[in-house]
This record gives structure tokens, C-alpha cells and sequence, in this order.
């Protein structure tokens, strides 16, 4: 249960960052902090991916009762 509300708090995480600005106007933000963002970003999303489904196949472990 903990791994998975790591999880959403990750993809939580993942979109308050502010990529969009940082992506669409150039002129006005360096090239290297929407690059960083948006690298934050994909790596937040892939990590809440894995602990919210690392969290799902224990609970179907658990419950299948062999």
C-alpha cells in the first residue's frame, strides 16, 4: 500500500513541475531548464508507474492464496 501511495504522490510530483512554459516559449526560459523539467518529468511518471504496479502485483499475490 505505501509503494503505491509513493506512486501517486510521484505522478503528483510530475505534473506540478512547470514544463509547458519552459517547451513552448524559449525566449523568455533557457533551453536547459525545460530540458531538465521535462526529463523530471518522464522520470517522475515512469517511477510512479513501476511502484504503482510493483504495489498491484503484490496485493494479487497475496490474495491468490497458494
Amino acid at each position: 500500500m505505501n509503494k503505491r501511495i509513493i506512486g501517486f504522490l510521484c505522478w503528483l510530483a510530475a505534473f506540478l513541475i512547470p514544463f509547458q512554459s519552459a517547451l513552448l516559449s524559449t525566449e523568455q526560459v533557457s533551453n536547459v531548464k525545460g530540458l531538465v523539467s521535462f526529463v523530471a518529468l518522464v522520470g517522475l511518471v515512469f517511477l510512479g508507474y513501476i511502484l504503482v504496479d510493483g504495489a498491484n502485483a503484490a496485493d494479487k499475490a497475496k490474495a491468490h492464496g497458494h
